[in-house]
């Protein structure tokens, strides 16, 4: 059986007019602008170190992260054509006068893919969002950051969500600018309205996210050496639920998470997470992905292994899980929420 590489491998050679890239509108954060390809895989600005990482994951990682799926070029000759090109490897940048400009992308699976109305958080992860590179200024602005916001303190930060609100039929979007400048109060409350749906608080969709943080930072103990900076976990849930579906005429189709072009953009611990209110026997039917997204500023054994290396796993990602458990699972305790 050929793998989703292999698959890609094939079939991203595509003639100029067989390529369909658009704005991934349905981003909700980070400062780099993505795009969807054919509607299926969404291509991300290559990043090296990032590159690296998604041809390194271990094996116990896998489960947690975006599938990768190769690199894409897309070439723009001077005249404004474009074509395309991919692989499973780096592929190194061409541009000149004559041959005009190349982009070069990540290729990754679109998590929102098999959603109706998707409903989309992006949480910074961790106490610390430079790379083991930053230079004097970065790592000053991202200290200062991390102090005014909710990183320094819990190892997590809102980063920005699209919801989707039943009475007024669309999506409700905040940027990343309402996290940083948010205290723990208002964390919580931006949690809660997330995972607010109509008049009630979407319990089945906060007890399978517990169950994944569960399983994430068993993952991440075993994890040597790794460190996460500025890395997210993204978390999606179906907006349009079940006795919706069964009359889904009455939601426009121009707001299916395929459709970017209609999204409306703003600008955008250690403790044990060992809890009597997680159960796995209480874990629902209804679909929650979870994954760990952004590796640009990652640091793992394989990569200047010699300049920087950093004992045991990753606490300060691991601190933002065990904050967050805390966070969703007292949500439960105190029941439905009034906004």
């Amino acid at each position: 059986m050929k793998s989703n590489s292999d698959f890609l491998q094939k079939h991203l050679k595509f003639k100029p007019d067989e390529v369909s890239l658009k704005p991934l509108k349905a981003q909700v954060g980070g400062h780099v602008y993505m795009k969807i390809l054919n509607d299926q895989y969404v291509c991300k600005p290559l990043n090296e170190r990032e590159l690296q990482f998604y041809q390194n994951i271990p094996k116990n990682l896998a489960d947690h992260v975006p599938a990768f799926q190769g690199t894409l070029v897309e070439n723009e000759d001077s005249s404004g054509n474009r074509g395309a090109s991919s692989s499973n490897g780096p592929i190194r940048e061409e541009t000149s006068s004559s041959r005009g400009s190349s982009r070069e992308y990540l290729v990754l699976e679109n998590l929102t893919k098999d959603y109706k109305k998707p409903c989309v958080l992006d949480l910074k992860m961790g106490t610390r969002m430079y790379g083991d590179f930053a230079t004097d200024s970065k790592r000053k602005s991202q200290r200062k950051k991390s102090t005014k916001s909710t990183s320094a303190k819990l190892g997590v930060r809102f980063c920005g969500s699209q919801r989707f609100s039943v009475s007024n039929n669309s999506f409700e979007m905040f940027d990343k600018y309402v996290g940083r400048n948010a205290d723990e109060t208002e964390l919580r409350k931006l949690l809660e309205q997330f995972f607010t749906h109509g008049c009630s608080l979407r319990k089945d969709v906060i007890n399978n996210v517990l169950g994944e943080i569960c399983r994430m930072k068993k993952s991440l103990l075993d994890l040597e050496e790794y460190r996460f900076y500025s890395s997210s976990i993204l978390i999606i849930y179906e907006g349009l639920l079940k006795e919706e579906k069964s009359d889904s005429q009455h939601f426009s189709d121009a707001e299916n998470s395929m459709d970017c072009e209609n999204f409306k953009m703003e600008a955008f611990g250690s403790g044990s997470l060992e809890s009597t209110k997680y159960r796995k026997d209480e874990v629902s039917s209804c679909t929650v992905t979870m994954k760990m997204i952004d590796f640009a500023n990652i640091s793992f054994p394989s990569v200047d292994s010699e300049q920087f290396r950093h004992e045991g796993p990753d606490r300060g990602f691991l601190m933002g899980l065990d904050n967050l458990y805390e966070i969703l699972e007292s949500m439960l305790e105190e029941g439905d929420c009034t906004s």
